[in-house]
């Protein structure tokens, strides 16, 4: 099951590829398309009692939030609006919130700090920072130490911590960051990455990484996380074999 996902991983940036061949110097473009690639990946794959679409969410305080890449939410509850793939739903049918790059450097990354910040202060729920051609793992720890806070306090602390993406995804470079505990020569709040192997020594793509992560929130919101029916990729997933591990701390306990 690691090769099928390891070949939908490779599907999803050669998609990209064609996208910015054919359509050259128009990023709002290439970013739409690079978003419902990954939407139709999610409808594919997650249970059908969710949905999968872009566009706002409204808490009970009647405030909207910035417009989403993508929103995953329960099909229980009926959008206030829904035009196509684009909804206006409610705070508590949310299950969670992706934000798409097709690249990401250090101007892109801190934008997209503010942004969940923004999204969290209307809906508290998981969020996820998705990129198809990601930098390195030492490249994004260094976009956190770079990124200038506002406020007086130089460094985040756990009021600025939850309002970070819950898991960042890089696609090329195959890596799966979560908010984490981090134990090094102190204690400290930040992210980790591990890495397995599966049965056959072939190492986990961290397309199914996420997946499995995003499965995870629709079978807790949905109150089955126990449930015994796997999704695609869950019984490999339960199989795995640790490989290595990549993490970094963002502040003291």
């Amino acid at each position: 099951m690691e090769d099928y996902f390891e070949s939908i991983a490779k599907k999803l940036l050669i998609e990209l590829r064609v996208v910015k061949a054919l359509v050259k110097k128009h990023n709002p473009t290439i970013g739409t398309v690079t978003e419902e690639i990954l939407r139709k990946f999610l409808k594919e794959h997650l249970p059908g009692s969710v949905n999968v679409g872009q566009g706002f969410i409204r808490n009970n305080q009647d405030e909207t939030s910035k417009q989403c890449d993508i929103l995953i939410y329960s099909s229980k509850q009926e959008p206030f609006y829904k035009l196509d793939n684009l909804v206006v739903i409610p705070e508590e049918s949310v299950i969670a919130i992706i934000e798409v790059k097709t690249t990401i450097n250090a101007s892109i990354f801190h934008d997209a700090i503010d942004y969940f910040s923004e999204v969290k202060k209307i809906c508290y729920k998981p969020a996820y920072l998705f990129i198809y051609n990601s930098a390195t793992l030492s490249s994004i720890a260094s976009f956190f130490n770079t990124y200038k806070l506002k406020g007086d306090w130089p460094s985040f602390d756990h009021d600025t911590f939850q309002m970070l993406p819950d898991g960042i995804t890089g696609i090329n470079s195959s890596y799966h960051l979560k908010q984490d505990y981090v134990t090094y020569d102190r204690d400290e709040m930040g992210y980790s990455s591990f890495f397995f192997n599966n049965e056959e020594g072939t190492e986990m793509n961290a397309l199914q990484h996420f997946y499995m992560s995003i499965y995870d929130k629709v079978a807790a919101y949905q109150g089955n996380r126990n449930s015994t029916d796997l999704p695609v990729g869950g019984e490999g997933y339960q199989r795995k074999t640790f490989k290595s591990y990549f993490a970094f701390g963002l502040f003291d306990m």
